[in-house]
């Protein structure tokens, strides 16, 4: 061997080893085929703008780091903000040591950015409560890490909007939208100190919050997702308060949204929200919601007429075994098409409900119903289904519910009752409570009626049980009248119901739905009337079913147009005997079967 050969050999065991000395130990280098040492080889790292440290602290090669590693106090008591961002950019750098230096896949967004590949380096926070006055930012075109297994709290000080924010609001315009990808956030206890929100999630593919998780004390929302797709939520507990917290007796009004959806494709699976203004708001398409359980302080959540255990706005959307625990779940408008609630459950109601809002329960608000909504297979204890016309919707969730509105429900609230009913009590309609809301049904322009137990009232109409049928003209700020119970509703028939089933359901306070059978035995009646006011959700039959029993001969049956949900069926001879009537409120769809 040459002089000069051998010269040449030693410079190239100098630069291997050079090569091999800067990678650690466990790094996937030292076992990547030859195929994928050449993409090492061809790629430009530097190109991926690495971050620069913010601290002069030597940092370690391990892709596991805590924030104590950079100064950090895991007691909570001094501010951890600068260590853990430090973390954080430890771990971006990580992709300078990334077999391509960039996440693959992202060649499609045609933008000319590199999704960074943080290897899958983990800021582990050891158990530890760390302290911090400001958010934590994880900047667009991140992938692959981790941050969890302790605790973040809001300095009281605090300066931002969120203890922590992936990407930038309306920024990612890539393919799917999502700029950030693979970042989890396992058993992470955030504590917003009622300064601050917890996360808000924008842009993103792959996100996982849990499993395991607790974020409490957030002003406007315990997480925000914003666009993107496929962030995936499970068996987290959240609070705007404490779950013992008595806003009743402290008088404080709740405030945030525990989850709010801004997007489409997410999953939110086995959580809980214990105390919110909102629980869960979905404002976007083909999200999936399993296993939410969503309840209120001492579940007095429909002391506030705002308050909304769920929240949907938008159609496509799937809730499955979802618990609605003494508070509302609301679809409103375009959220009446497309969506499917199935194998619910609620109860436990605690108190009356805020004047001017319903109870407990599942709340339509808006004029075209269907196609594609399907409540089904649901088990409701205290509560029941209630509808309300688009018109409504301001004055059924107002926060000042001083004024009386034609379309508010609960009409027996001290000091608040409505006057003016154009039509006196109607003796044939005092018998009970259901009767009097028969006779509004029934009875053209009809807004409203209530309905005084006997022995039970005090106020200027005397002491025995009534009817009050008619219309709401004004409001009067009479003495409380103490035993009213009765509710309003909206005068006009109009709504559109195609392509909807209600069903299935088991309701202790009376099954609603769209569909409902009646079954009337009479002795020589030509002309038989059915009722379905009380078991039809909607005030419109659009089909009639009719079959007869008869004890002799062979009568015809026809079932003339309904009028409201009667049905009048009339037969050419006198029948002793049974009809029953099927009628659906809804009208077929090719949408929907």
């Amino acid at each position: 061997m040459n002089q000069n050969m051998l010269l040449l050999l030693v410079l190239l065991l100098i630069t291997t080893a050079a090569t091999a000395h800067n990678y650690p130990h466990h790094h996937p280098y030292h076992r990547a085929p030859a195929s994928l040492l050449a993409r090492i080889q061809s790629s430009n790292p530097e190109s991926l703008d690495i971050v620069k440290p913010t601290s002069c602290t030597k940092h370690p090669t391990s892709l596991r780091v805590t924030p104590a590693q950079f100064g950090g106090d895991p007691t909570g008591v001094k501010d951890s903000f600068h260590a853990i961002s430090t973390a954080l950019d430890h771990c971006l750098n990580q992709s300078k040591l990334s077999p391509n230096g960039n996440f693959p896949g992202d060649t499609s967004f045609g933008n000319g950015r590199a999704v960074r590949d943080m290897g899958g380096c983990s800021i582990d926070l050891d158990g530890g409560e760390y302290l911090i006055s400001e958010t934590i930012k994880v900047p667009e075109y991140n992938a692959n890490m981790q941050l969890g297994h302790g605790s973040l709290v809001a300095d009281y000080n605090f300066k931002g909007d969120f203890l922590i924010v992936i990407g930038i609001e309306g920024s990612c315009k890539v393919p799917q939208g999502s700029c950030n990808i693979d970042l989890n956030f396992p058993a992470l206890f955030l504590d917003g100190s009622h300064v601050t929100s917890g996360m808000q999630i924008n842009n993103v593919m792959g996100v996982t919050i849990g499993p395991g998780g607790y974020f409490l004390n957030f002003t406007n929302y315990g997480v925000q997702i914003n666009a993107g797709h496929e962030v995936m939520m499970d068996r987290v507990w959240m609070g705007e308060t404490n779950f013992d917290f008595d806003h009743e007796k402290y008088q404080a009004k709740p405030n945030a949204t525990a989850i709010q959806i801004n997007g489409n494709d997410h999953y939110i699976l086995n959580t809980i929200v214990f105390s919110s203004k909102i629980g869960l708001e979905v404002n976007g398409a083909a999200d999936y919601v399993s296993g939410v359980h969503v309840w209120f302080p001492l579940n007095h959540g429909v002391h506030f007429p705002d308050t909304m255990a769920f929240h949907v706005t938008s159609g496509g959307n799937r809730f499955s075994g979802c618990y609605i625990d003494g508070g509302r779940a609301v679809f409103e408008e375009k959220a009446l098409q497309e969506n499917i609630w199935e194998r619910g459950f609620e109860c436990c109601q605690r108190g009356e409900p805020a004047n001017g809002s319903t109870g407990s329960g599942i709340v339509l608000i808006g004029d075209v119903v269907g196609p594609g909504l399907q409540i089904i297979n649901n088990e409701i204890q205290s509560g029941t289904i209630y509808h309300l016309p688009s018109s409504s919707l301001a004055a059924s969730l107002q926060e000042d519910t001083s004024s009386c509105d034609a379309h508010t429900f609960n009409l027996s609230v001290a000091n608040a009752d409505c006057q003016g009913f154009t039509q006196a009590p109607s003796s044939s309609a005092a018998s009970s409570l259901d009767a009097c809301q028969t006779a509004c049904c029934t009875a053209t322009g009809c807004t409203a009626y209530q309905w005084c137990q006997d022995g039970k009232c005090d106020g200027a109409t005397g002491a025995g049980a009534q009817c009050w049928i008619g219309r709401m003209s004004e409001c009067s700020d009479m003495p409380e009248r103490k035993g009213w119970q009765g509710f309003g509703r909206s005068g006009s028939s109009s709504v559109s119901v195609v392509g909807t089933n209600i069903g299935a359901n088991s309701m202790k306070a009376g099954v609603k739905g769209t569909k409902a059978t009646m079954t009337l035995r009479n002795v020589s009646s030509s002309v038989w009337m059915f009722n379905f006011c009380n078991v039809l959700l909607f005030p419109t039959i659009e089909i009639v079913r009719v079959h007869v029993v008869a004890e002799s001969g062979f009568p015809n049956a026809v079932a003339r147009p309904p009028k409201g949900c009667i049905v009048q069926v009339e037969t050419d001879v006198p029948v002793t005997g049974s009809i029953t009537v099927d009628v659906d409120s809804s009208v077929p769809s090719k949408k929907f079967s």
